[in-house]
């Protein structure tokens, strides 16, 4: 890199620029602003394409946009941008205009990111844009402006034939349709994809399980109709009996400790209790998209776990579930479709059962995990 002095004034070249900006009018009269730079000089020699002079009025002026020039990147698909030292005029003519201004009037020379907000300062020329993942909303909004707009639906077959994409011209390859496009929108959205099957199969099974739900419901109002009907003509020969209930003598009877517990409900430790009531309900939960249509499925000795935030690790599911068994193994898997779901294999069925039992609904990191019995247990 050489350094060329021309009186007070310190010229910079800049290569490789890409053609959006050496081609458009108003990016090439304000791109470079916030640099403050006295005069900008675009090649249009065919030879020397995106090619930009720059004259400086001072050295420490020259050597800060150099510095920052050299951080330029416009991203894989365009050629990276050199900065250089120069002559202040490759064919020696003098600057017809030089302008001079103040500090204040340099800051304000450049566009401001909003007059009418008075935000007067220019906006960062090294910004980067983040963009959210594809979505079948945001695809089809896109479809949308490329069919509104004709230069762009022009300009994104450029971008395919620069890429060596397929041709689009003719009818829709099946194939190439992403599989995020072949999901049911709540499953994309609630990260609740299901396990690996065929389209087929799981269509039929997803037809199977809500008719098994809708039955269920019937049988349920039905089973609340009669209890109902059963609690009104029993309240009258209740009331009338109590006092005869009241005097009948009580019988003890006392059986061992080992038996009673055999006979009590799975009995839970303080660790497992304290787990159960940080469980939503069924009521709160049967809202959300994971837990629409929800069934535990058939009792294993391996649980499935999804709807689970990104932040939550594999370490966190091996702290929560080592208070059911001490011999588990988990897999958390954070790639492919069953991206941010997990599996958790214990010794038996029994500790799978009560371990889906406290942790169905169990809030994990601002999220309840959906929890069920996996289909492919040893």
């Amino acid at each position: 890199m050489n350094q060329h002095e021309n009186g007070n004034s310190i010229t910079l070249i800049v290569k490789h620029l890409p053609d959006f900006i050496a081609y458009s009018n108003e990016l090439r009269s304000s791109y470079f602003r916030p640099y403050k730079p006295l005069g900008v000089r675009f090649m249009q020699s065919q030879s020397m394409p995106g090619f930009v002079f720059l004259d400086f009025p001072d050295r420490d002026t020259a050597e800060a946009a150099y510095e920052k020039l050299k951080t330029i990147n416009f991203g894989l698909y365009y050629k990276q941008v050199s900065v250089e030292y120069a002559k202040p005029d490759p064919n020696g003519q003098q600057l017809a205009d030089p302008i001079t201004m103040s500090i204040e009037q340099q800051e304000q020379a450049a566009d401001p990111i909003s007059l009418t907000q008075g935000i007067l300062y220019p906006p960062n020329p090294h910004l980067q844009y983040f963009y959210p993942d594809p979505t079948p909303d945001i695809l089809a909004n896109i479809s949308n402006a490329i069919g509104t707009v004709p230069r762009f639906y022009t300009q994104v077959l450029h971008l395919m034939n620069k890429y060596n994409m397929p041709p689009p011209f003719g009818p829709i390859d099946k194939e190439s349709i992403p599989s995020l496009l072949k999901r049911k929108r709540d499953d994309l959205l609630a990260s609740d994809e299901s396990e690996l099957e065929d389209d087929d199969d799981h269509s039929d099974e997803m037809k199977l399980q809500e008719e098994k739900v809708k039955q269920a419901r019937l049988g349920r109002i039905a089973a609340e109709k009669q209890k109902l009907a059963i609690s009104t003509t029993l309240t009258a020969s209740t009331t009338s009996n109590a006092q005869a209930i009241k005097n009948t003598p009580k019988i003890k009877i006392n059986i061992g400790k080992q038996v009673a517990e055999k006979l009590a409900s799975p009995t839970l430790s303080d660790e497992q209790k304290s787990i159960r009531d940080k469980c939503l309900s069924m009521s709160e939960l049967i809202n959300l998209p994971a837990f629409k249509n929800y069934t535990s499925g058939t009792p294993s000795n391996k649980l499935y776990v999804k709807n689970l935030s990104k932040q939550v690790t594999e370490q966190d599911l091996i702290d929560l579930y080592s208070n059911f068994s001490p011999n588990i193994q988990v897999n958390l898997m954070k790639k492919g479709r069953l991206r941010d779901q997990a599996f958790v294999e214990f010794s038996d069925e029994k500790q799978a059962n009560l371990a889906l039992i406290c942790t169905n609904g169990y809030v994990l990191v601002d999220r309840p995990m959906a929890v069920l019995f996996s289909k492919s247990a040893t």
